[in-house]
């Protein structure tokens, strides 16, 4: 399916997966789960979304017993964290803000996938059932927390309503693509579907703050629209992704 060609590996992922890229296409290797095809999810979305939005195309997708492998279209462009997009953060911090806001405002009536809470929920729960979590990863602020103490928490402070929009998932700085002067596209959408809007705006934040600062983070609240964020949804939805 792919053409020979040089390729290189692509080492500042947080995904797990093997990736490798030539200069037209990416491809990704994954070890299975019983849980989950982290790989399969992804090619389903991409291949909904490709007349939707700029995302790549898949070329193959297959699977044996030990792992997946996804093979798609390289976007052009480098991620929003490299250090020359960095070199101009008000830039970045409008590009995020606005490519958030024009994903969030397509239609949903035909999306398939639901990432709404009850969903994500009964995920995370499985996840932390069968030992899946790694606690030494988490936020600064959860040093020294349990996966079973995210999950309690997430029960007690669940919100009572949710603002469904069309979300990334991960809509973190490393999953959007520069080219020039404009967002080139989506990467890593996985976890792409139905969702509260403040699932990707808590990670979009959290990403803003870690690779520039609080003060981008917070001027990126103001061009996506600081009256359509509640300030407690952030919060909850950072604790959520704990658990992925």
């Amino acid at each position: 399916m792919l053409p020979a060609a040089r390729w290189e590996a692509v080492t500042d992922g947080l995904s797990g997966a093997g990736v490798w890229r030539s200069s037209r296409f990416v491809l990704k290797i994954l070890s299975r789960t019983q849980l989950d095809r982290p790989l399969h999810a992804e090619a389903l979305r991409l291949r909904w979304a490709a007349s939707r939005l700029p995302m790549p195309t898949v070329v193959a997708y297959d699977v044996d017993d030990e792992r997946e492998y996804l093979a798609m279209t390289r976007i052009p462009g480098i991620p929003l964290h490299h250090p020359d997009a960095l070199l101009h953060p008000e830039r970045v911090t409008d590009l995020l803000a606005r490519a958030l806001r024009e994903l969030h405002a397509q239609p949903v009536r035909d999306c398939p996938f639901n990432a709404s809470l009850n969903v994500r929920l009964r995920e995370a729960r499985e996840r932390v059932a069968a030992g899946m979590i790694d606690e030494t990863d988490f936020d600064s602020e959860r040093s020294g927390w349990t996966a079973q103490q995210v999950w309690t928490e997430l029960l007690r402070t669940r919100p009572g309503g949710e603002d469904l929009v069309l979300t990334h998932g991960d809509a973190c700085l490393p999953n959007l693509l520069l080219d020039g002067e404009y967002i080139a596209g989506f990467v890593d959408v996985g976890r792409l579907g139905i969702a509260d809007r403040h699932a990707d705006i808590a990670l979009a934040h959290r990403s803003l703050t870690f690779n520039i600062g609080p003060d981008a983070a917070e001027q990126f609240l103001d061009i996506y629209g600081r009256e359509l964020v509640k300030p407690e949804k952030l919060t909850y939805y950072r604790l959520l992704d704990e658990l992925f």
